[in-house]
């Protein structure tokens, strides 16, 4: 067993060894990665409400960005010729040769993300944006409503934009919202900036380029970047989907470690795989240093200790208290009889036999929310929520080992 294990990670060791060293493909995506891009640098590349700025500035006719009403007629004109907009007279002719001085763009008016009103020609546009939120009930619902009371009479026309251009509810199907991908934006914004490069002012230009990379790349669109892609997985395919593999419950662990140091006083935390292992302070206060057969990595030798833990293949988080590998076994029963006395009780039969060596006091285990991939939820603070809600749940009743631990005699005999 121990040989097959040594060899199998010999293997995985050779493979990422062969995707870092000397890989030009790889260097070249780096490269490409590294350049500079403000959406990157302020970490918003997927942000709704800065994305819902931009959008906004670009449909605003008197901003900086030197396009005037180009952008909207555009947009608004192929969004109707592209989309059955039901219940709407307005055409995308008389868009092209529509007065649009008077329109007026607002940003989070009563919670929609984009509304751009004509009051001339008796029209808005109402958008809302998603990248990674779902729609939520009621809420297409509730904007239509409030522009109808809002603007009586006014025709509106709904929008529902997402990464994928995704349907929106059934509801929202019947309100007329029509569905629209954040790559038919990048289509008109790239069109209209190269037609019109010469009017765009030199740092409303750089600042343009930067918003369609950010495009480009959360639509796939970036084809050298596709292609670099492609290459690296199709030569390094094990040693990715190895990264793939543990980079992800890495970012779990990670959230875990972080958000265990800041809500538990503990007298240290040691992270080992996909367990997080600490000892509260409290607890620590009244166990003595003592021979262990194993936890041979524990900062200090104890008799009950607490570890997270990151269930890979079920998606699950547990926490969970133990009594470890004491070397004195008499002095081991003696501790889970006062354990037991306390109103806990063992699931292992076999927690009082000689030979025995973890015996779990109490735990929780919740199973991680999923993405739309079906993948484990990665998102640092949702992992934080999960780990406050399991570590309240289990202290609430673990708490008891405390006054366990202080009134135990750790230097008494059976």
């Amino acid at each position: 067993m121990s040989t097959t294990h040594d060899s199998d990670t010999t293997d995985k060791m050779h493979q990422l060894d062969a995707f870092l060293v000397d890989n030009r493909e790889l260097e070249g995506l780096n490269a490409r990665l590294g350049s500079f891009n403000i959406f990157r640098v302020l970490r918003v590349e997927r942000t709704e409400i800065r994305h819902s700025n931009v959008l906004a500035w670009l449909l605003t006719p008197d901003e900086t960005h030197g396009l005037g009403a180009t952008f909207l007629r555009r947009f608004l004109s192929r969004l109707l010729l592209e989309s059955d907009v039901s219940g709407i007279s307005l055409t995308p002719a008389q868009v092209e040769l529509m007065n649009l001085s008077d329109v007026e763009v607002r940003r989070e008016w009563k919670n929609i993300d984009i509304l751009v009103h004509s009051q001339e020609h008796n029209w808005c546009l109402l958008i809302e944006n998603k990248i990674d939120s779902k729609e939520s009930r009621d809420q297409l619902e509730r904007y239509v409503k409030t522009v109808h009371n809002d603007m009586p009479g006014c025709q509106i026309i709904p929008v529902y934009l997402t990464v994928e251009g995704d349907d929106p509810s059934e509801a929202g199907k019947k309100l007329g919202f029509v569905a629209l991908s954040h790559s038919q934006v990048l289509e008109v914004a790239e069109q209209i900036t190269e037609q019109h490069k010469t009017r765009i002012p030199r740092d409303a230009s750089v600042f343009l380029q930067h918003y369609l990379d950010s495009l480009r790349r959360m639509t796939m669109q970036d084809d050298q970047l596709i292609d670099l892609c492609k290459t690296i997985y199709r030569r390094h395919r094990e040693a990715i989907d190895l990264i793939v593999e543990y980079g992800a419950s890495s970012r779990i662990v990670e959230a875990c470690e972080e958000e265990a140091a800041n809500l538990i006083d503990c007298e240290f935390i040691k992270t080992t795989g996909s367990r997080i292992w600490f000892l509260p302070r409290e607890m620590g206060e009244h166990e003595p240093t003592l021979t262990l057969t194993a936890w041979q990595f524990l900062p200090r030798h104890v008799a009950v200790a607490c570890w997270f833990y990151h269930l890979k293949k079920s998606g699950k988080l547990q926490v969970v208290m133990e009594v470890g590998p004491v070397s004195d076994g008499a002095l081991r029963k003696r501790l889970l009889r006062s354990i037991q006395a306390a109103g806990f009780s063992f699931s292992e039969k076999s927690a009082f036999k000689d030979d025995a060596m973890y015996t779990r006091i109490t735990s929780e285990i919740q199973k991680l929310r999923t993405d739309a991939d079906g993948e484990p939820e990665e998102d640092p603070d949702y992992i934080k929520q999960v780990v406050r809600k399991l570590w309240a749940t289990m202290w609430k009743e673990g708490a008891k080992i405390v006054d366990v631990l202080k009134r135990f005699d750790w230097k008494g005999k059976e």
